[in-house]
């Protein structure tokens, strides 16, 4: 029985209990290496809310309301606190910040056999080397799931540098790179991605619960607005006068319990990834960048892992899991579906030759790359299986393989080819306002992003790069030269 298996057995039989053995407040300034977390100062409580039972297995040491947690987390003074916050909510004291960790690494144990709730993909191990997808090496047996890159001293090194100021130079950039003039219009498109990623995960249900939405649309926005993760924690950042507070306390009174938790953290560490992975575009004074770094080995496991958490796909996946009444999901479903569905956006991009307009490739490496390609893909291949073999519900399976249809027929990806947007139709313009509002971005938010836009005109600052994580590139929808007129949502 692997690692994981035994904190999922241990954390089950604790779901809707008390958390026995709980420290007062004031030992939660615990000392991690030279680093010390400050007191969240409140009390230990059961779990919140009534309703469906929980999708997410009980593992995390924090056992308050989301709400709560995100009241501790705003209370960092720098972004290296907010770090050591989130991981002790996620891990506990105990941590010793190896690839062990379970809030940046996935130690991954094959799950058991069970009687399948899906059908197997028609494009898998067995059909795959018909296709040109990745490269084109088709499946290869035996691919490591293992981690070779311990990710911590790699994250933490940049963070210091974030709170030594060197952040300034890229708070609210535009890595859309879209032609758009204003941080509404960014907002605005990302809100229209939101609802076509629901609507191709979720259906006809994709608007069912606004929470979601509304959660979705923030871990959209960072991909495309570069966003400090204490902005959001402090409710500096909103999306039509919406903060991260405001959607976790929906998610709260609407009894979501540790999945709510989960969905907090999740987001925060995406913020993480994203804001460190954009400062650390461009390396200087003969520094390596964190994505070079993780692609210095032959196996794709490091970078597949570190590609869903930038993205945010395991957040997401609770969504969809509640909305679609999956039930109670193991943690290797969770991030075996998240995983692949990250990895199956790369494969459909792959194959509409828009992959190679990445910023960071998990796949990227000059002697290696062939290699990586094949890994990358036969990972995918391997969690879709293991997925109907260990009996995951159809909506988690579906989700894996959601990026093989969502990349071909979502606007994003076409406007990303582009360099433009595409119009937004009238009827999802309609729905966008019904959704989300009228006013995508407070005054202080388009003060910044303009601020950005005058300087990058200036020609002070290096230039920047594309989208980095769920989204990355587009297919080409109208021929070259023939480019579509602007729309406004």
């Amino acid at each position: 029985m692997g690692m994981l298996d035994e904190q999922m057995r241990f954390s089950a039989g604790r779901v809707g209990a008390l958390w026995e053995g709980a420290p007062p407040a004031s030992e939660f300034a615990t000392v991690l290496g030279a680093r010390t977390v400050r007191p969240l100062s409140v009390p230990v409580v059961g779990p919140v809310g009534s309703g469906r039972a929980p999708v997410c297995v009980d593992l995390l040491h924090y056992r308050q309301s989301a709400t709560e947690a995100l009241r501790g987390l705003a209370r960092s003074r720098t972004t290296a606190e907010l770090l050591d916050s989130a991981h002790l909510m996620w891990c506990g004291p105990s941590c010793r910040e190896t690839v062990a960790c379970t809030f940046l690494h996935y130690p991954r144990s094959t799950p058991a056999p069970s009687v399948p709730r899906s059908a197997r993909s028609r494009y898998n191990k067995d059909t795959a080397n018909l296709f040109l997808l990745m490269g084109g090496g088709g499946y290869e047996a035996g691919t490591s799931k293992s981690h070779e890159a311990n990710l911590w001293p790699l994250l933490r090194a940049v963070v210091a540098r974030v709170d030594a100021g060197e952040g300034t130079r890229i708070d609210y950039s535009d890595w859309a790179k879209k032609g758009d003039t204003t941080a509404a219009e960014v907002v605005a498109y990302a809100c229209r991605d939101t609802l076509q990623w629901m609507a191709t995960w979720c259906g006809e249900r994709y608007a069912s619960q606004p929470a979601v939405l509304h959660y979705v649309a923030l871990s959209t926005i960072c991909d495309d607005i570069c966003i400090p993760p204490l902005d959001l924690v402090r409710g500096d950042f909103r999306m039509y006068g919406r903060s991260a507070a405001d959607v976790v306390a929906a998610m709260d009174e609407q009894g979501w319990g540790h999945d709510a938790v989960h969905a907090l953290l999740a987001l925060v560490r995406e913020y993480f990834f994203q804001y460190v992975e954009k400062l650390d575009h461009a390396p200087t004074n003969g520094q390596v960048g964190l994505h070079a770094q993780l692609n210095d080995s032959p196996s794709a496991w490091d970078a597949s892992v570190y590609r869903m958490n930038s993205a945010n796909n395991y957040g997401c996946s609770i969504g969809l899991a509640r909305i679609c009444d999956t039930g109670p999901a193991s943690f290797s479903w969770l991030m075996d579906s998240s995983i692949a569905d990250a990895i199956s956006m790369d494969l459909a991009k792959s194959a509409l030759d828009v992959y190679r307009l990445d910023v960071h490739q998990p796949t990227a490496n000059q002697q290696l790359a062939s290699r990586r390609q094949r890994a990358y893909h036969s990972i995918y291949l391997d969690l879709i299986d293991d997925l109907v073999a260990s009996g995951a519900h159809d909506s988690l399976v579906h989700y894996g393989r959601a990026g093989l249809l969502y990349v071909p027929i979502m606007e994003r990806y076409h406007e990303r080819r582009l360099g433009s947007r595409v119009p937004v139709q009238p009827a999802v313009s309609a729905q966008l306002s019904s959704l989300f509002g009228d006013e995508p971005v407070d005054p202080s938010t388009e003060q910044r992003y303009q601020a950005q836009r005058a300087t990058a005109a200036t020609g002070t600052q290096p230039v920047l790069g594309g989208p980095t994580g769920l989204g990355t590139s587009a297919a080409r929808m109208f021929p070259r030269g023939n480019t579509p007129p602007r729309g406004t949502a």
